[in-house]
């Protein structure tokens, strides 16, 4: 029992330690921003896909769809070096019967993946209009993005703090007391995950689109603006 007894009250001031709430009176007060910016970078992700009967033909239509997507490239005056490539795939295509294996191979689909950065968005339009109209290129998307994350997001948590600040200061007025000062503060929606995170909130209607080759309807415009949000979550003491 004395062992029982000694481990339990080792174990108290461990429980006290990982505990983030305080003993004396505090107010916890969450605040949120959002900001609407102008996108300055797109990454483009899309596929070559081509199927022959033969492994070599499948891959020799392949290299002649990349050599065609390299001339849009240079017609739009885009560096090579903007593009990474994954490495190429090829699956067998068999014929199909239930309760059958290894039947005849009817071809071979060679697949290979691209990621392009595009940082002068007046390209956009006519690039995705080019790209989709090549046969082979297929699973086309954009994810718009700004590359000023760091300067926005240093900007945004002064802002925020200051609105943290400003409603604790009204919440401890309506209950007759006064902000002594904080206790703790991070921008994630707990204290035991202290660190920075800024979030960029993407939807169909304002950041981000999905394109299909099949698709009739494409949307080739850039959005306007993408939204980013800075969340803080702070601990003041209270007099």
């Amino acid at each position: 029992m004395k062992f029982i007894v000694l481990a339990v009250s080792l174990m108290l001031p461990l429980l006290g330690i990982a505990n983030p709430v305080p003993t004396f009176p505090f107010v916890i007060v969450t605040e949120n921003i959002d900001q609407e910016l102008k996108p300055d970078l797109a990454k483009i992700h899309f596929d070559i896909l081509t199927y022959e009967k033969t492994s070599n033909k499948a891959m020799e239509q392949l290299t002649q769809v990349s050599v065609e997507m390299l001339k849009v490239l240079r017609k739009h005056e885009i560096p090579i070096s903007n593009l990474e490539s994954t490495q190429v795939g090829k699956d067998t295509k068999r014929a199909r019967k239930d309760g059958a294996y290894n039947l005849e191979i009817l071809g071979y689909e060679v697949y290979q993946g691209f990621n392009l950065r595009l940082t002068d968005l007046e390209k956009y339009p006519g690039l995705m209009s080019d790209l989709i109209n090549l046969d082979g290129v297929l699973g086309l998307k954009a994810l718009f993005e700004t590359t000023k994350v760091d300067e926005y997001k240093e900007k945004m948590i002064v802002e925020v703090s200051a609105k943290a600040r400003k409603k604790a200061d009204a919440l401890a007025n309506a209950q007759l007391r006064k902000v002594k000062g904080v206790y703790g503060i991070t921008t994630e929606d707990n204290f035991g995950q202290a660190y920075a995170v800024f979030s960029l909130e993407r939807n169909a209607g304002s950041s981000g689109y999905s394109f299909s080759s099949s698709s009739k309807e494409l949307v080739m415009a850039v959005p306007k603006f993408i939204k980013v949000s800075q969340r803080i979550t702070a601990i003041y003491e209270l007099n």
